[in-house]
């Protein structure tokens, strides 16, 4: 079945818990693919956290700093940093001093592995520690059909064998379709959010920072618009990027009620808005 379609889920909305790997940290699971084991979350160390040296997990991991900050293999990941580290990649002295919360994207199940065990057959390469500050958005190659969102990219990843890519993406303020009407979208890969900072509205209702969606292919959306701006970490898994258009104008409205498409294990979050609060 793979993850089911949740779009979208304020993550203020879930519990923190224990993560079981890390003692000192907590996590918040915002979406599962019950096969494979792959999910995104959210983890919260606690300040004085220590990971366990030399500590390999058997998954590759994306990762995005959101607040804080934390140190492993000689880098300091400060807010705006992103990582990857391919299946088995080495953790060493891996410990946060002001405690920090990440986003987390991995391609498999999160597993420790033992400390005999052999090493992974990797076919991508680590990026140890991109600074998105340092990075300029990129408005070069954005698809014509948004340009009303007067959007940038900072693209962080492009997997060398499945083309799967993962970007930043921004919005301008008080954007919306021309006349009020736009077309709708859809990609032949999953597509997956999370809204960093604030706000975006479409079909399901306005998203707000720590708004996370997990969206399977082939499913149309839009059109979007904002009155703030916004500003997002994207991911397209599996696959290459391809925007695929309707033919049909769709309405827009700022005034969008919430109404979520979610698991039935997330039901509850859709029976009242959102909850909004100063940090996620």
């Amino acid at each position: 079945m793979g993850r089911p379609h949740t779009e979208f889920i304020q993550c203020q909305s879930l519990e923190w818990r224990q993560e079981p790997l890390l003692p000192g940290a907590w996590q918040r699971l915002l979406s599962r693919d019950d096969e494979s084991g792959a999910c995104t979350l959210m983890s919260k160390l606690d300040p004085g956290t220590h990971f366990q040296h030399g500590s390999r997990v058997a998954a590759g991991e994306e990762f995005f700093v959101l607040a804080g900050s934390y140190y492993v293999n000689g880098y300091e990941y400060s807010s705006g940093c992103y990582g990857y580290f391919p299946p088995g990649h080495p953790r060493r002295e891996g410990y946060s001093t002001e405690g920090a919360v990440l986003l987390r994207c991995f391609d498999a199940e999160p597993r420790l592995m033992a400390t005999d065990e052999p090493a992974c057959d990797v076919q991508c390469n680590a990026i140890e520690c991109l600074d998105t500050y340092r990075m300029v958005w990129d408005r070069s190659e954005l698809d014509y059909r948004l340009r009303h969102l007067a959007g940038g990219r900072k693209i962080l990843r492009v997997d060398p064998i499945t083309g799967q890519k993962t970007f930043l993406y921004m919005t301008a303020p008080q954007t919306h379709p021309t006349n009020w009407l736009g077309l709708q979208e859809q990609h032949p890969t999953p597509e997956e959010a999370f809204l960093i900072a604030g706000d975006l509205t479409g079909e399901y209702g306005m998203m707000r920072a720590g708004a996370y969606f997990w969206r399977p292919p082939h499913i149309p959306h839009g059109p979007f618009g904002s009155r703030t701006g916004s500003f997002s970490l994207i991911r397209f898994v599996g696959g290459a990027h391809v925007n695929e258009w309707g033919r049909d104008m769709k309405a827009f409205d700022y005034n969008r009620a919430y109404k979520p498409v979610l698991p039935t294990e997330l039901a509850k979050v859709a029976t009242s808005p959102p909850p909004i609060e100063p940090s996620y």
